[in-house]
């Protein structure tokens, strides 16, 4: 398996070093499927986070990113976000939350499906 995503890209960006991606190897495998099926770099801003940096940034105090296994994507526009949502769901992916500037996907074990939108004036 290629791995389209960096060491950097996969760790905490609090600078602690912690890095759950590589720990889950289905999450990893079903992100690279994603990529390939995209056809382009996809620009990973969040994947794994700390307790603490979670906290910092108002992550959900059960975030998949805990357990590195979410990812939030920067998006250009909708039609970007869009076809990279089809190229997630094709991998196996069932949960999003869709935000104007980005797309979070995760894989939380034992979480129901779910598509949140966010707009700036709450979830729709």
């Amino acid at each position: 398996m290629i791995d389209h995503f960096t060491i950097e890209e996969k760790t905490c960006h609090c600078g602690c070093g912690l890095n759950k991606v590589d720990e889950n190897p289905d999450f990893l495998r079903a992100l690279n499927t994603a990529r390939e099926l995209y056809g382009k770099p996809m620009d990973a801003e969040s994947m794994t986070r700390c307790v603490k940096h979670n906290k910092k940034v108002g992550g959900a105090p059960y975030s998949a990113h805990l357990d590195g296994r979410a990812i939030d994507i920067r998006c250009a526009d909708k039609f970007e976000r869009i076809k990279m949502q089809m190229a997630l769901l094709t991998a196996g992916f069932r949960r999003f939350e869709i935000k104007p500037t980005n797309l979070h996907a995760d894989m939380k074990v034992g979480a129901p499906d779910m598509l949140a939108i966010k707009t700036e004036k709450g979830i729709v």
